[in-house]
């Protein structure tokens, strides 16, 4: 995978955000997955330093609140992860 087909997924995936949830959604799940989503962006922007790419937890609200009703966008979230391995592997 290339950075540019990285940032295009990451941005499908934040698009996908707002097709399941509205713009204003205080659902904690969803609010923290979109600011680890625009994180992850960032970083692969190089817009910041990469430091918390441990600590994101996209992975666990993927299986615990999405997966069983929105499989689509969980899917999405899996294939984020995928890309925060490679990051954290310096690969991307």
């Amino acid at each position: 995978m290339t950075k540019t087909e990285a940032i295009q997924l990451v941005e499908k995936t934040i698009e996908k955000s707002f097709e399941y949830f509205s713009d204003n959604s205080n659902w904690q799940p969803i609010v923290s997955t979109r600011k680890q989503l625009n994180y992850i962006l960032d970083a692969l922007h190089q817009k910041n330093d990469r430091s918390k790419l441990n600590k994101l937890t996209i992975g666990m609200y993927a299986v615990k609140e999405f997966e069983t009703d929105y499989k689509d966008f969980s899917n999405l979230l899996y294939e984020v992860i995928e890309i925060v391995d490679l990051m954290r592997k310096t690969i991307l």
